[in-house]
């Protein structure tokens, strides 16, 4: 009797091992899985930001090109003025005697 209680204690003892290997094992997956999309997070963030980099440095871009173009079309505009100016003061030299 005694015998046959040891081994069923026996047997429960290494049902548990087993459980707590398999456990074990599943944990260590995981942990495995984890570290895995940690790093192609990293990786994913690092593309993110030097694509997000290189959008500011274009918009920089843009935006001192549409400055550049505001201030030539004052430019214009102010010579465009002037020249209207001075073709109406020569238009009314020429109508009076």
């Amino acid at each position: 009797m005694k015998t046959t209680q040891a081994l069923a204690r026996l047997e429960a003892a290494l049902v548990r091992l087993e459980a707590a290997a398999a456990l074990k094992l599943d944990a260590s997956d995981f942990a495995t899985s984890l570290r895995d999309d940690c790093a192609r997070l990293e990786r994913d963030r690092a593309a993110l930001a030097a694509r997000l980099d290189a959008s500011e440095a274009r918009a920089e871009q843009l935006r001192a090109a549409n400055q550049e173009v505001a201030q030539r079309l004052v430019g214009i505009m102010e010579r465009v003025r002037r020249l209207g100016a001075a073709g109406a003061m020569h238009a009314e030299g020429e109508d009076s005697p």
